[in-house]
Formats: C-alpha cells, sequence, structure tokens
C-alpha cells in the first residue's frame, strides 16, 4: 500500500537574480526544501537586479500574500550583497510570523528566538562570503591588470 503525503503549509519562493545558476534549477531546489517542510510553492518572486542589494520589495509582497506559512529563498547569499548583512529583514519576516528558509544552504528559522541562537553561524558566513567575493574580485583585477 502506499503511503500518501499531504503538503499542508504554502510557501513563497524568491530566487536569486544574481546567480548563474538558471532559474529552473533554482525552482527545483526550493521546491524541494518546500517539500521537506510539508509545503508547496504558491508564489514566486525574485527581486530586480538594480536593486536586489537592497532588497526594497519582498518584504512588502510578504506582507501582501495571503495565507503563506513561509519564505523560501533560494540561498542566504541574497542577504548579503550589500554592503552589511541583511539582518532586520529576516527579522522582519520573521515578525509576520512565517518561516524563512534558504534551500541551497538548507536552513530554516521559524522565530525569533532560532535566529538569535544561530546568529553567530549566520554572520560567520556573511564575512566568509564577503571575504571570498572581494578575494575573487581582486584575483580578476590582478589577471586583467587593472
Amino acid at each position: 500500500m502506499r503511503q500518501e503525503i499531504y503538503l499542508i503549509k504554502s510557501f513563497y519562493c524568491c530566487i536569486d537574480s544574481f546567480l548563474p545558476a538558471t532559474q529552473p534549477e533554482q525552482h527545483i531546489i526550493c521546491e524541494n526544501m518546500a517539500k521537506f517542510n510539508n509545503g508547496k510553492i504558491i508564489f514566486y518572486g525574485a527581486e530586480d537586479v538594480l536593486v536586489a542589494k537592497q532588497q526594497p520589495f519582498i518584504y512588502d509582497k510578504l506582507k501582501r500574500t495571503p495565507n503563506i506559512d513561509g519564505v523560501i529563498f533560494f540561498t542566504i547569499n541574497q542577504f548579503c550583497y550589500d554592503t552589511a548583512l541583511n539582518i532586520n529583514l529576516i527579522k522582519k519576516i520573521l515578525n509576520l510570523k512565517i518561516s524563512i528558509h534558504f534551500a541551497r544552504e538548507n536552513i530554516s528559522f521559524f522565530n525569533q528566538k532560532e535566529l538569535k541562537k544561530n546568529l553567530p553561524e549566520v554572520y560567520s558566513y556573511y564575512y566568509s562570503f564577503n571575504r571570498k567575493r572581494k578575494k575573487y574580485a581582486s584575483e580578476i583585477k590582478k589577471k586583467l591588470g587593472i
């Protein structure tokens, strides 16, 4: 006898505009995260590449989207593209009483307490990400003679 799985949670998905990974690849990974959390993606979106560093639209989109249990970002890097980690946006999203997930890293936060407990790891990731990005940019400049 085949066991049926009921998907009861609804998620908003926000893919990464900056990544060279194709949108279908990002969608598949995000869908797997939704299934892992007993849900499905009902809305998709992405920040416009011109403003993605500041992420000005996602919070308002989430506030206006009815009946969602959480949001799945393709990667936590989406919060690392500006000059500082956008931790305030993560907190604001959690204050909406919805969960926040990062599919590529397989990280989820369901409330402020979990976020606070894991903040050292989140900041460590951010600083590591920026260090790698700066090192890579420096190496490219050397190769180009800039």
